[in-house]
């Protein structure tokens, strides 16, 4: 094989040669497996329920789970697994073996009947899936196709041997019928005046024999209550339900019409989902003013929130934050929902609101506002860019484009910023995502990719103290890189180049393999096991594989989960919110702790504490320095209202940075008895610090 197959196998049986002997024989063949064995029915049943199983072996023996209980725990897990059973003796036919449900079997002498069986297997299991995908497409297709005809504005039909097949709300409600059902026993030629009905049958004879659409013909036609209509009728060959039948798409002509169009166009001035203006209505608007100035303004969170919560929440957040524009404008000014997550507002030249002071009101309103979304609490922020047109003769869209440039430069700097827009002197090319790799970056990337390939890695400790408890031993984590001098230098240094470049989730692994190593170390000397803080970046957060990697690295150290804690900085844990509740789930099931390091430095802090609620959150290094300043009563608050919520939540709080002995008075008066810090205890290269010296 030219590239190795990766196979989740199960395997049910207890002879550890057997199970060896079977994974020697498929990694000979090219497989790469990803391998777990139990002799245990929940076990068993636990592993199909929760991990990824291409197949499963089977042996039957007393004392291990039956074929008809794995057959049955595989569907319970409405999972497509395959199960192949271990023979190794006549005992078992196989005929009765496939009538009893085994997808297939192999003698286990017989390493060429194995790998056969397995690719025989794995080949009708891809091949299903890709049948389920393409099944699964074709109906998601269907079902677009019958919300369109469903929710289009013209009355449409399809017409099947003169009688309806078909009919759209829209078509409905033109002929004055409620019910489709209404329309079961009407023929078309029925829904005109005898006096059309040859005209009708002409276009659809025309139609039909041609094979294509005829062009709009006027007729009259006849509502249920026996009210008629001038109507413009189109029809064009087509299937249905592989059937052959007509497509009839008829308009309303009478001057009624004409009010109904002048209400529409009304309508088009006035954004459905916002209550705003229009796009449409902005540019109008822009067009015939060519001055002012223009707000482009980009809610920062919108795509975080449209992933997490869907459209109906995005929905429900851009009407709330119109809501709030609203209340800011003068009767002149025009706010329009323009795009995605975007609104553009126009000042005209006669507008009394000065740009920058509306665009800082904005901004301030916006991060200060609690939104409440599917019952859920959150805020956001939003960036601005500014254009001052001041008579130009620049077409609208040229004028939003300066804004929305000015913006973007505004979402680089972070939340709750304004960029008044600049020509540049001198048209210079950015280089952005996909640009150019720094030769700085250049030197990081080397670096990093050669210390994870040689090991030139290590870690430090650093003692979290408990100053209640000295039988509670922690321990933060720390990755050094060696530089090219053979220095050791803190990931720090490193981390923004690896994250950026994806290289932080490797790091990250190494990080926590070589700290539960450490573990093990401990417990194979009888030494009470600590728990270990390690922190992962946001290239594990989003990575869908982390926890099962996780999952596995457990599994395979056999150490209890309760011994690490994964820390997350409060920036990360805000910006990949989803993932950060979806991991923090997972962990909480696995038996892991979940630490938000540098917290404390947002204004929304204490919601996000209530919406993750982890078992621990390291106070921000400036939240503390500032406590130790007395007159900083603002930062005294904060403090207190934090400890008490995490009291609160039973959540332990940990001091991290801690240096200084005014920092740790400032500390100890609000309740906080763990700590981290050089204050405390320096970094080491062993996990073996006296904790006991703390005690009482």
């Amino acid at each position: 094989m030219s590239d190795p197959t990766v196979i989740n196998l199960l395997i049910v049986d207890r002879s550890r040669s057997d199970i060896d002997h079977v994974g020697k024989t498929l990694r000979g063949d090219g497989y790469q497996l990803e391998l777990t064995h139990s002799d245990q029915a929940e076990e068993a049943r636990s592993t199909i329920d929760y991990q990824p199983l291409d197949l499963i072996l089977l042996r039957l023996a007393d004392d291990l789970p039956t074929l008809a209980e794995v057959r049955l725990m595989v569907a319970e897990a409405r999972q497509d697994i395959p199960i192949i059973v271990i023979v190794d003796d006549q005992q078992h036919k196989p005929a009765r073996l496939l009538e009893e449900g085994a997808d297939n079997y192999f003698h286990l002498d017989d390493a060429d009947h194995l790998v056969a069986v397995v690719r025989k297997e794995l080949r009708h299991l891809q091949t299903r899936k890709r049948e389920q995908s393409s099944e699964t497409r074709v109906k998601e297709s269907e079902n677009r196709s019958q919300a369109l005809l469903e929710n289009i504005q013209e009355a449409l039909a399809y017409i099947h041997e003169g009688v309806h097949t078909y009919a759209n709300p829209a078509y409905l409600r033109l002929f004055g019928y409620e019910h489709k059902d209404e329309l079961a026993s009407i023929q078309l030629v029925h829904m005109v005046p005898p006096g059309y009905r040859d005209a009708l049958k002409s276009v659809l004879r025309r139609s039909i024999r041609s094979g294509r659409a005829i062009e709009p013909v006027e007729l009259v036609g006849v509502r249920s209550n026996g009210q008629t209509f001038p109507m413009l009728l189109e029809c064009a060959p087509t299937r249905m339900n592989d059937e052959p039948c007509t497509q009839i798409i008829i308009r309303d002509v009478t001057p009624e019409k004409i009010a109904y169009n002048q209400q529409m166009e009304d309508m088009l001035k006035v954004d459905e989902v916002s209550g705003l203006y229009s796009r449409r209505f902005l540019l109008e608007a822009m067009e015939i003013g060519r001055d002012g100035a223009v707000l482009y303004l980009l809610l920062t969170d919108y795509s975080a929130i449209r992933y997490a919560m869907g459209f109906d929440a995005i929905e429900q957040l851009l009407r709330e934050a119109a809501d709030l524009i609203k209340t800011l404008l003068a009767p002149d000014d025009i706010a329009a929902h323009f795009a995605s997550g975007v609104f553009a507002i126009y000042l005209p030249a006669n507008s009394p609101t000065e740009p920058l002071a509306l665009a800082e009101r904005i901004c301030q309103t916006i991060a200060e506002n609690s939104f409440k979304i599917n019952g859920k609490l959150f805020t956001t922020t939003c960036c601005i860019g500014v254009y001052k047109a001041g008579g130009s003769h620049e077409i609208p869209i040229q004028m939003l484009s300066h804004a929305d440039r000015a913006c973007e430069t505004a979402r680089l700097k972070g939340g709750s910023q304004i960029e008044v827009y600049a020509p540049p002197k001198v048209e210079q090319v950015r280089s952005g995502v996909g640009g150019p790799i720094t030769e700085v970056d250049q030197t990081a990337i080397r670096q990093i990719r050669n210390a994870l390939t040689t090991a030139r890695l290590s870690l430090l400790y650093q003692p979290i103290v408990s100053f209640e408890n000295a039988e509670e031993a922690r321990y933060k984590v720390y990755l050094m890189i060696m530089d090219e001098a053979d220095k050791p230098q803190p990931i720090n240094k490193f981390s923004g180049v690896a994250v950026r470049y994806g290289l932080m989730g490797a790091l990250d692994k190494w990080t926590i393999i070589r700290s539960l190593s450490a573990l093990i170390e401990l417990q194979k000397a009888g030494i009470r096991l600590p728990v270990v803080f390690v922190r992962v970046s946001r290239n594990s957060l989003v990575d869908k594989d982390f926890m099962s990697w996780l999952t596995k690295c457990f599994k395979d150290s056999r150490l209890s989960p309760e011994h690490l804690v994964l820390e997350i900085k409060e920036d990360d844990a805000d910006d990949c919110f989803e993932e950060t509740r979806q991991l923090r789930i997972h962990l909480k099931a696995l038996g892991c702790g979940m630490a938000l390091s540098h917290f404390g430095g947002k204004t929304h802090s204490d919601r996000l504490l209530r919406d993750l609620v982890p078992n621990y959150i390291k106070l921000d290094g400036s939240l503390i320095e500032r406590l130790a300043k007395a007159k900083d009563e603002s930062s005294r608050l904060s403090m207190a209202v934090l400890t008490q919520q995490a009291q609160d939540l039973s959540i332990r709080v940990v001091a991290a940075g801690v240096s200084t002995a005014p920092q740790m008075a400032s500390i100890w008066q609000f309740g906080v008895t763990l700590v981290q810090g050089n204050m405390v205890a320096e970094t080491g290269p062993k996990p073996d610090f006296d904790f006991r010296q703390y005690a009482g």
